[in-house]
C-alpha cells in the first residue's frame, strides 16, 4: 500500500486497522484466523531438511534378540553417563571397605595392646599388694621390737610426779629423803642417775618429772614396791611433797615405772578405755600394760592398739 492509496482510506478504517507484527502477538491470547499465512521460503526448507538429516543421523538401531528398537544419541550418553556412576560408586565402595577394614584392624590391634597392658598391670598390682602386706607385716614386726627395745632400756628406771622444781635441787637427796621416809635402806651405788625429763605437753602446769635410774632391776623394784606398801598401809595420807621435806601446800607425789612414748599412749589409751568400760583395775608391771574388769575376772595383756579392742 503506497501514500495515496493509504489518503484515500477512511478515518474508521486507519483506527481499527493493525500491521501484521501486532496481529501475531495477539495470536496467543485470542482468535488466530486473521493472521495472515507465512509463505515458505526456499531457505526454511533447506533448513528443515538439514533438521530432519540431523536428527536421522542420531538414530541407531540396537538388536535385542529379533526385535530392533531405535535408540537416540541423548539416551547412549545417559546410559554411559549411568555406567560411569555405577563404576565411581564401585570404586567409593571399595575404598570405603578397605579403609573400613583397615579402622577394624587397627581398633582390634590396639585392643589386644590394651588388653595385654592391663593383663600385665593387674599382675603387677597382684605383687605390689603381696609384697605391700609382707612389707606392713614386716613393718609390724620391726615396731614391735623397737618398742620392746625401748622399754627394756628403761628396766632400770622410776618416775616420781609432781615433785616441785627448784634452782638448787638435788634429785638424789630427795630420793634420798623419800626411801628413809617409807622405811627403804639405799645403799651407795644404788643410784646410777637421777635427772628431770621435759613435758609432754608444754602448756602443762605440773612440774616437770624426775627419773631415777637404778643399779639394777632388783634395786628398782625393791624401792618400788616399799612405796607400793607405804601407800597401801596409809590410805588417808599417802606419799606427798610435805613426806619429802619440802614446805608448803601438800601435794601427791607418784611414783610409776618409766615408760616409753608408745607405752604411754598405751597406757593412757587403756585407762580411758576401761574407765569407759567399767573395769576396775589398769596396772603396769615391768614394761607391761593389764587391765581387769574385776578380782574375779581374768587380766588381759594389752600390747598395742589392736589389743584395746578386747576391752569391752
Amino acid at each position: 500500500m503506497n501514500l495515496n492509496e493509504y489518503k484515500k482510506l477512511s478515518h474508521t478504517y486507519k483506527t481499527s486497522w493493525s500491521c501484521v507484527i501486532c496481529c501475531s502477538s495477539r495470536r496467543k491470547g485470542g482468535d488466530n484466523s486473521n493472521t495472515p499465512v507465512r509463505s515458505t521460503r526456499a531457505g526454511d526448507s533447506q533448513d528443515a531438511e538439514r533438521h530432519s538429516e540431523r536428527q536421522d543421523s542420531n538414530i541407531t538401531i540396537r538388536n535385542k534378540g529379533n526385535v530392533v528398537t531405535p535408540v537416540s544419541s541423548s539416551e547412549g550418553s545417559r546410559s554411559n553417563e549411568t555406567e560411569e556412576d555405577t563404576k565411581q560408586c564401585k570404586l567409593i565402595d571399595a575404598i570405603s571397605e578397605r579403609e573400613l577394614r583397615k579402622s577394624v584392624e587397627f581398633i582390634s590391634e590396639a585392643h589386644d595392646d590394651f588388653k595385654l597392658t592391663i593383663d600385665t598391670l593387674d599382675k603387677d598390682n597382684t605383687q605390689l599388694k603381696g609384697a605391700n602386706q609382707l612389707l606392713q607385716s614386716t613393718v609390724h614386726g620391726l615396731e614391735d621390737r623397737l618398742n620392746n627395745l625401748e622399754q627394756y632400756l628403761r628396766e632400770n628406771n622410776l618416775e616420781l610426779h609432781g615433785v616441785p622444781e627448784f634452782l638448787s635441787e638435788n634429785l638424789t637427796n630427795v630420793l634420798q629423803q623419800c626411801s628413809k621416809f617409807i622405811g627403804h635402806q639405799l645403799n651407795d651405788g644404788d643410784i646410777v642417775g637421777c635427772v628431770r625429763v621435759a613435758k609432754l605437753n608444754k602448756d602443762s602446769k605440773f612440774p616437770k618429772t624426775i627419773v631415777a635410774k637404778f643399779r639394777s632391776v632388783r634395786c628398782r623394784d625393791e624401792f618400788y614396791s616399799a612405796v607400793y606398801r607405804y601407800n597401801k598401809a596409809h590410805p588417808n595420807d599417802k606419799l606427798n611433797t610435805n613426806h619429802l621435806g619440802i614446805a608448803g601446800e601438800k601435794k601427791p607425789v607418784y611414783v610409776s615405772e618409766h615408760l616409753s612414748l608408745f607405752f604411754k599412749s598405751i597406757h593412757a589409751a587403756s585407762r580411758k578405755k576401761a574407765k569407759e568400760a567399767g573395769y576396775k583395775f589398769v596396772w603396769v608391771r615391768n614394761g607391761r600394760i593389764y587391765v581387769r574388769k574385776d578380782s574375779d575376772s581374768s587380766y588381759i595383756y594389752i600390747k598395742n592398739q589392736d589389743s584395746l579392742e578386747l576391752i569391752r
